[in-house]
């Protein structure tokens, strides 16, 4: 009989994962880092099941060891695991641009298949951690990198073994709670341009407490100092920005992709503005006298230098504030992140059969962003405003324009660099604790139970943040007769609407005036929003054999389990009124209780036979019950089935075929239900308005009317691992994947939903505000149920080890993902977006058709150690909803048109050399250099959330140098 045993216990994914392991990265290390004789030819079993037995699960999984982040000399678990192509970086320190009204920042959050971080489960030694963010996603920074024992990757659907949020897979960190020793590891790294400065240090030890007891401590620290903004990179500071066609406008595509593109209307000295009938029909404005007059930095008139083509927002050529300065983009490349963190793992053998353990997570993590910073291209300046500037040049005197036109007011645009941008400072603290049992019942049975209480404690501070009603307030200024200047809301003749506090703030030219600094003070304020969030996570499972089967024993897993995730958020009085400019805070409540059972069985059904070496079959049905309560909205209760079915197939042991097909449920999490509402603001073309280009408000959040969503899930694939001779240290796997979800939970983009309205989605319409003049005034966008998302692809995986004389070794592992179609369909239609490596504000990001990852390691002797990593992604579009130059159907007239639409593809190196020697006894250590992104390869050339480039998917840092040092012992 085949021995049964829990796989909650032991780890946690089907055991063919490993098929496409190399023996190295599948063996058991000891604390000096390798394999024992008697593990050195024994793969790890990991499975897709709670049952882990003698056959292979349908399953695909891939597994990721410890050695990974040395051969990567990777600082942490996340960063290591986001190279390999099933996963998209969506959220590191490079992407916090993309959403910085969300508040966290700097976290490693994982995304497979780029379907979004909350459809990815990511627990550790297979049980839930701890949530980080109000989405019920874990970040990895949490978790101490140098316990890692390895990742295992469920790149399936999964719902129905481990409940809610697995729709594209799970991630299961597996920790080295057996460690017998010492542990160390210290490392630098700086950028070849001397930013991005990373120090991490850690250290980890295990020890036997007599016969029963074992404790396993570990931690580290880690500071990144990261990477400014736009200017600080050429690729950037120089990059391409969209140039949207004027309205009636002709002999250009709608959309221009070109550099030397520069905002005007909100010049940080400011500049008058022409209505937006002056743009109608035409490249550069018709400006009247009073229009494209700008001012030095002390406030004296002179004329805006304009480019060839000029729209409402952009200048193509013609002057600009400096290179990379965008008042609309200015984000740091790489968010400034530190985080420190540490496990403890008590484990005690009660009785040979009985096992009790204790565990405890403490992780804490801090960033640095900022919002940008307040702009506005239509401030109305009246004519009575004693800070208007003269001028002997009659026409640059304003006062002289407006009188010749009878004018009593004119609009200014300025983005109000003087007083600078808010700053968002994010930390958080992660409190874990488990406790839990195994228990051998003996005939192959198997009890295991854990309990585990978690607290997120998370705090974002918004530091001088723009108050849009005191700025315009203050700008618009009297002279009273004493020759004093005060706000114009005091020199009224009412009195319901005076501030005693309000400043007049001199908008002409650059801080100017002596009560500027106090003007400042006066219109910014700090906030803060605070989130609590409490689990409570209780359960048991079964594991066994009831009968056996002529092929086998017949393997069952029964188990409940209880969860209850509360969040609770607080935010100053002033977000609660929702008067900052961008990223305020909201009060947040919600709590979500859920109750499931689960059962799951494997059936062998032919083995050792001709043609049928192994032939079984496997389901899994789960029950879930979902309570959920707001102080807010109404409670609402519900419940969904989820269900999975697999078989593999071996006509001989060296070849396995396995198919999947499943029903996975996500339920909408607190955040996404009851969460934070923030104000900000984001740039589109308006097709309503014969795609103007423009800047529109925009409010994302929750909507507490949301539904769960229903994702069919079918995963085909073959595994090959010949077992003898040359060929048998080989292995290969090619995987198929098909995800289906209905009633998709997502935010949809600003310009996604304004050109949806446009062409008729009643949805997206309901979503636009537009004032009498067709203006738009706010945009909602919030979570909403869309029609349908698909997701569909290969995935491929394959290793090989080649020994070269004496203990010189070459061993290569390669990922490649194939992306054929990420699709989502609205009332309107699909939108493709497999390919789309370009990165749009306001629209939904895309993945790579093609990515690969190759990792070569050369061992020679016994104390050098090279390492190759090779990453390559695929030339592509930059945006789904464009049709480029080169593109088949393009039309210059079309509303969509573009002068391209062709992204190019990246390669990048990376090397490291690594030095070990023994320090004496059993211990080694081993120091290492090596640089990342060897050749300095670039982003591609395309506009990006931080104004060029897209830091999901390509390199925004640069060569980068790293050195370190690891002792074990």
């Amino acid at each position: 009989m085949r021995a049964l045993k829990s796989g909650w216990a032991t780890g946690f994914v089907s055991l063919s994962a490993i098929l496409a392991a190399t023996p190295v990265l599948a063996q058991d290390t000891t604390a000096e880092g390798a394999a024992t004789s008697e593990d050195a030819n024994q793969p790890i079993v990991v499975t897709g099941s709670r049952i882990t037995s003698g056959f292979d699960a349908p399953t695909p999984v891939q597994v990721v060891g410890a050695e990974r982040l040395e051969q990567r000399a990777a600082s942490n678990i996340g960063e290591a695991l986001s190279e390999i192509p099933a996963f998209r970086s969506t959220e590191t320190p490079a992407s916090s641009g993309l959403s910085p009204a969300a508040g966290y920042v700097g976290g490693r959050i994982l995304d497979l298949r780029g379907l979004g971080s909350v459809r990815t489960l990511t627990l550790v030694d297979g049980k839930r951690f701890v949530p980080s963010t109000t989405q019920a996603t874990v970040d990895t920074n949490m978790i101490p990198s140098i316990l890692l024992s390895r990742a295992e990757v469920v790149t399936g659907g999964a719902s129905a073994v481990y409940g809610s949020d697995a729709v594209s897979g799970v991630v299961n960190l597996i920790m080295n709670n057996k460690l017998d020793g010492y542990k160390f590891n210290a490392q630098l790294g700086t950028s070849d341009y001397g930013d991005n400065n990373v120090f991490q240090i850690g250290a980890a030890g295990g020890w036997a407490l007599g016969d029963r007891l074992h404790l396993v401590v570990g931690g580290e620290y880690e500071k990144n100092t990261g990477i400014d903004g736009c200017p600080e990179r050429d690729w950037c500071a120089y990059g391409k920005i969209n140039w949207g066609r004027n309205p009636g406008a002709s002999g250009v595509p709608a959309n221009n992709i070109l550099s030397g593109v520069y905002p005007w209307s909100a010049d940080y000295e400011g500049v008058t503005t022409p209505p937006s009938s002056a743009y109608t029909g035409k490249l550069v404005p018709t400006l009247r006298p009073i229009d494209g007059i700008t001012f030095n930095r002390d406030g004296t008139p002179r004329r805006y230098q304009f480019g060839t083509m000029v729209n409402s927002l952009y200048s193509v050529g013609g002057e600009s504030d400096g290179p990379g300065e965008n008042i609309y983009f200015d984000f740091p490349i790489v968010s400034p992140t530190e985080r420190w963190n540490a496990a403890a793992q008590l484990t005690w053998e009660a009785t040979p059969d009985l096992t009790f353990g204790f565990g405890f997570n403490y992780g804490h993590g801090e960033g640095r962003h900022r919002a940008v910073g307040y702009r506005n291209t239509a401030l109305v300046i009246n004519a009575d405003n004693p800070f208007i500037p003269r001028s002997s040049d009659p026409t640059l005197d304003i006062p002289t324009i407006l009188a010749e036109s009878n004018a009593t007011s004119f609009t200014l645009g300025k983005g109000f660099d003087d007083i600078g941008p808010a700053d968002l400072i994010s930390k958080n603290d992660v409190y874990r604790a488990v406790a839990s049992l195994d228990y051998d019942m003996g005939n192959g049975w198997n009890f295991d139970a854990y309990y585990q209480y978690g607290r997120n404690e998370f705090r974002r501070d918004l530091i001088n943040g723009i108050i849009t009603e005191r700025l315009l307030r203050a700008i618009d200024s009297v002279e009273l007769g004493n020759g004093s200047i005060v706000c114009r809301v005091n020199s009224d003749a009412s009195t319901a609407n005076d501030d005693p506090a309000c400043v007049p703030l001199n908008p002409f030219g650059y801080g100017q005036g002596a009560t500027f600094a106090a003007a400042a003070d006066y219109v910014r304020a700090d906030g803060f929003q605070t989130n609590i969030t409490t689990e409570h996570v209780a359960a048991a499972n079964i594991t066994g054999s009831p009968i056996e089967l002529p092929a086998g024993p017949l393997g069952v897993a029964v188990g409940v389990e209880y969860r209850s995730d509360q969040v609770a958020g607080d935010t100053d009085t002033l977000s609660q009124q929702r008067k900052f400019f961008t990223a305020g805070g909201s009060i947040i409540s919600g709590k979500i209780e859920v109750i499931e059972g689960y059962g799951e069985v494997e059936v062998p059904i032919l083995a050792d036979t001709p043609f049928f070496d192994e032939l079984s079959a496997s389901g899994a049905v789960r029950r879930t019950h979902y309570n959920r309560s707001s102080d807010f909205n109404p409670s609402s209760s519900l419940n969904v089935t989820t269900w999975k079915l697999g078989a593999v197939w071996a006509p001989i042991e060296a070849v396995r075929f396995r198919v999947t097909r499943s029903r996975d449920v996500r339920a909408p999490n607190v955040s996404e239900l009851f969460g934070p509402t923030t104000n900000t603001t984001g740039i589109l073309n308006d097709p309503q308005r014969d795609g103007l280009q423009m800047v529109a408000p925009i409010t994302l959040g929750s909507n507490p009317n949301l539904v769960p969503e229903k994702a069919d899930t079918l995963t085909i694939g073959m595994v090959v691992q010949p077992t003898a001779g040359f060929f048998s240290r080989f292995r290969a796997s090619v995987d198929y994947y098909d995800i289906d979800i209905k009633d998709a939970i997502s935010t949809l983009g600003q310009q996604n939903i304004v050109t949806r309205c446009y062409q008729g989605d009643p949805l997206s319409c309901s979503l636009v505000t537009r004032d009498g003049g067709g203006v738009i005034t706010n945009i909602q966008d919030t979570f909403q149920n869309v029609n349908e998302l698909i997701a569909r692809g290969v995935d491929f995986e394959l290793s090989y080890r080649q020994p070269l004389g004496g203990e010189n070794a070459l061993t290569l592992r390669t990922f490649v993902s194939h992306v054929r179609d990420l699709i989502t369909v609205d009332a309107v239609g699909p939108t493709e977006r497999a390919g789309q490596t370009g990165l749009r504000g306001g629209t939904p990001p895309g993945i790579p058709d093609w990515t690969a990852d190759v990792n070569a390691t050369l061992e020679l002797g016994d104390r050098f150690e090279f390492n190759t990593h090779l990453r390559w992604i695929n030339k592509g579009f930059y945006n789904a909803a464009f049709i480029g130059a080169e593109q088949e159907g393009y039309s210059i007239s079309l509303p969509n048109s573009s002068s391209t639409n062709a992204m190019p593809g990246r390669f990048y190196v990376d090397l490291l050399a690594t030095y070990k020697l023994p320090i004496g006894g059993d211990g080694n250590a081993s120091v290492y250099f090596g640089a990342d992104n060897v050749f300095n390869v670039d982003p591609p050339n395309f506009p990006g959330a931080n104004g060029s480039g897209n830091n999901v998917l390509f390199n925004p840092v640069g060569r980068f140098f790293k050195a370190g040092i690891r002792l074990n012992y």
